[in-house]
């Protein structure tokens, strides 16, 4: 029998109408007795954390967005997991405060995992607080060791430092040059500098000055304004190479680009000379210096001949004239001289700063038309007259403002050039050991 529904006119087999009341049927009872349990099943706990290749994740993503409070956790488990990199990172966290307190002692355990895990970084860092702290040299030498070994250049520099002033450990220079080298290849600058002078000697062998010259190249290229004067030099001068002035020059123009006043000043020595080759004038300064029984403080000479002989014999020249000069102070006074010598005399003499207007005339009557072999010129504080009254009169000057500058100064000092596209870095100086 076929039935049709007379509200829709929708045609229904029996059997439909039949399997459709059953179905019916079952929904109804599983609702009862569905109706009849108040308790729901129980859920699976749930882990907010993280897990493997996941709390990686976590951390990058934390740290990516900032969110240096909600690495924490992930870089902990990865640290417990034995990733030494999550140690090295969550020590770097907690030794700068970041995301929560700090803690510079866990951070120090941090980092000694890292380093133990074969990380060069968290080896480099643990030298790093170990100077800081203060901790024994073999402590220090021991990380910066295992750094350099996991090719951290900053290891092998400072591991180099200690061999060569002997700090904790018997003084090896030649060790010190093959550590200062390893990290100059490794890409530190100051090591390519320290390499440099180690290996440095005009009367050397051929092969050793090629090897400073190779390391002032490479500093150079680091942007390090020290080395490429030094490798300028050894271009303009044929030492460890044949002499090449256009490469000379181009050194020197370098140096000057990083704010080295020596290689501005011998760019334009060059460029009056019509690129021939000259008499370099390059500075050297001692911070004190004796000879000829005068003293004298931050002695500066800018001059034809450079180093500690060429210093020591211009101090000569003026303790020559010793005893006139102490007259002009006889209580005793700290007072800074300029002078400019050619033609074997010193041509003119001045006093700058504070100084009695009789002494500061009467130093620069002795000095004038002294003998002088060097020519150049040349600033010190020379302690005149009464020691105690001149140690007396120095320690007020270290004290004081600095002084303003020579106005007959202005038309020789090198321009100020042109920030170097360095990142920001300017080394007019030899930059300090990191």
């Amino acid at each position: 029998m076929i039935a049709v529904d007379g509200a829709t006119r929708v045609v229904f087999h029996d059997r439909v109408r039949r399997s459709a009341f059953s179905l019916l049927t079952v929904i109804g009872y599983a609702l009862v007795a569905a109706s009849c349990h108040k308790e729901p099943p129980p859920e699976a706990p749930v882990d907010d954390g993280c897990f493997g290749a996941r709390c990686v994740e976590q951390a990058e993503a934390a740290l990516w967005y900032g969110d240096d409070a909600g690495a924490r956790e992930p870089l902990e488990r990865t640290c417990e997991d034995g990733d030494p990199f999550g140690c090295y990172r969550l020590g770097e966290l907690l030794r700068e405060g970041r995301g929560g307190p700090a803690d510079p002692d866990k951070a120090v355990e941090l980092y000694e995992k890292a380093c133990d895990g074969d990380l060069g970084e968290g080896c480099e860092r643990r030298a790093v607080i170990a100077a800081e702290r203060e901790e024994p040299p073999k402590v220090i030498l021991d990380y910066a060791q295992k750094a350099c070994d996991k090719a951290r250049p900053l290891g092998c520099s400072r591991a180099g430092e200690l061999y060569r002033v002997g700090n904790g450990v018997t003084q090896d220079l030649i060790r010190a040059t093959d550590l200062y080298e390893k990290g100059c290849f490794l890409g530190d600058e100051i090591g390519c500098a320290r390499t440099g002078d180690l290996l440095y000697d005009p009367k050397g062998k051929r092969e050793t000055q090629a090897r400073a010259l190779s390391a002032y190249k490479m500093g150079c290229k680091g942007h390090d304004g020290y080395s490429c004067l030094k490798a300028a030099i050894l271009f303009h001068e044929g030492i460890g190479t044949e002499r090449n002035l256009e490469r000379a020059l181009y050194h020197f123009v370098s140096a000057c680009e990083l704010n080295v006043e020596d290689g501005c000043h011998v760019q334009k020595q060059l460029e009056a000379a019509k690129d021939q080759f000259v008499d370099l004038e390059l500075k050297s300064s001692a911070e004190t210096l004796e000879a000829g029984g005068l003293k004298a403080y931050e002695i500066t000479c800018r001059m034809n001949q450079q180093g500690e002989k060429a210093l020591n014999d211009v101090l000569a020249s003026v303790a020559r004239r010793r005893r006139a000069l102490n007259a002009c102070a006889k209580d005793g006074a700290a007072v800074k001289v300029i002078w400019k010598a050619d033609e074997g005399r010193i041509q003119d003499a001045r006093v700058r700063g504070k100084a009695p207007p009789k002494a500061a005339k009467c130093v620069n009557q002795v000095l004038v038309k002294s003998a002088m072999s060097l020519t150049g010129k040349c600033e010190a504080v020379l302690l005149l007259g009464d020691p105690a009254g001149a140690a007396k009169s120095l320690a007020a000057r270290v004290g004081a403002p600095p002084e303003a500058g020579d106005p007959s100064e202005a038309s020789e000092s090198a321009p100020t050039p042109e920030p170097a596209t360095t990142g920001g870095r300017t080394p007019v100086q030899r930059k300090p050991l990191r």
